[in-house]
């Protein structure tokens, strides 16, 4: 019977599956993502791993080569595996697509609803007892509706904010590695441009790529200073995307107007002078955080696994050429 190491909080009904069929540790990942160290110690042996983003790095992967042969990511990305070295060795690695688009989705507007709105200043504001009656001077933000929107990365997550944005009446933009065709630009009304012309002309930038050597680091000081100065931007894709002392900066600077960020550069550590800032609002890596989705997520990833390991299947694998060896 093989041996799966777990770090995700399981629903009973799916430990008691995989209990069925392997013989599991579940490691209480309630609080933090392990350290590369103590993630070492406590993964190692096993022949497979359901991680919801730990770094799996290639020490780890060398040094558990004889055994590990799956590794399943609870989530879409997977930038948090040294994948290269995984494949050399034989190691599948899979993700959970396409559960999470429209939870995105949704948080993506709600999270520039909330910034150009200035709805978390207002709750606070209510909340710390200091409306006396007369709400008129308080709180102004701006419209969506008629203003341009650029999206990073226009895969199905972009397409799935592209539909909601076209009914707020924003004029829709987007930057991709590749054009889109015709048709599917006219589905979802929306225009390519460069980076470069996409961060000079939008109101609101929205970041979805993933991350990678090309995309680290991508907004940068130089592209803040190519932005318009009533620009926001929203980041729910890789904290990396951004060098994160170079948005303080413009936000300190007032080179843009304000910042939503659902993940950050260091995570789970941000830089403070964030905390201080009125146009900023923070959330702790959730864009997929509802009660449905983050169970579908869960179960895929078991299935993921346990049809690798049992059955040969390999939807959902990432490196495909793996198979092959």
């Amino acid at each position: 019977m093989e041996k799966i190491f777990i770090h995700c909080n399981l629903p009973m009904s799916v430990k008691k599956k995989l209990k069925k069929k392997f013989r599991i540790k579940v490691h209480n990942a309630d609080k933090e993502i392990l350290s590369p160290e103590i993630f070492l110690k406590c993964a190692s042996g096993f022949n497979g791993i359901i991680s919801q983003g730990n770094i799996i790095n290639r020490e780890f992967i060398e040094k558990n080569k004889s055994s590990l042969k799956v590794i399943s990511n609870v989530g879409v990305g997977y930038d948090n595996v040294d994948l290269k070295t995984a494949s050399k060795y034989g190691i599948a690695v899979f993700n959970t697509p396409g559960i999470l688009n429209n939870t995105v989705a949704d948080m993506t507007l709600g999270l520039l609803l909330a910034l150009t709105r200035k709805i978390c200043e207002g709750n606070n504001y209510v909340k710390d007892k200091k409306w006396l009656g007369n709400s008129w001077p308080l709180f102004w933000g701006c419209d969506l509706n008629g203003e341009s929107l650029g999206i990073v990365g226009m895969g199905s997550i972009g397409k799935e904010i592209a539909k909601r944005a076209n009914s707020f009446g924003l004029k829709i933009f987007y930057n991709n590695r590749k054009k889109l065709n015709k048709e599917i630009e006219e589905e979802f009304n929306a225009n390519y441009l460069s980076l470069n012309k996409l961060v000079e002309k939008c109101k609101f930038i929205i970041l979805l790529l993933p991350l990678n050597n090309e995309s680290k680091h991508l907004f940068n000081k130089s592209i803040f200073k190519r932005m318009r100065k009533d620009a926001y931007i929203v980041n729910i894709a890789r904290g990396k995307i951004i060098k994160e002392i170079d948005l303080v900066n413009a936000l300190i600077d007032n080179d843009i107007a304000g910042a939503a960020l659902d993940v950050f550069e260091f995570e789970p550590k941000v830089n403070k002078k964030l905390f201080k800032l009125k146009n900023v609002v923070l959330m702790p890596h959730a864009g997929s955080a509802t009660l449905n989705t983050r169970n579908k997520m869960i179960n895929m990833a078991c299935e993921n696994i346990s049809d690798y390991l049992l059955l040969k299947k390999s939807n959902n694998i990432v490196n495909k050429e793996v198979l092959n060896v």
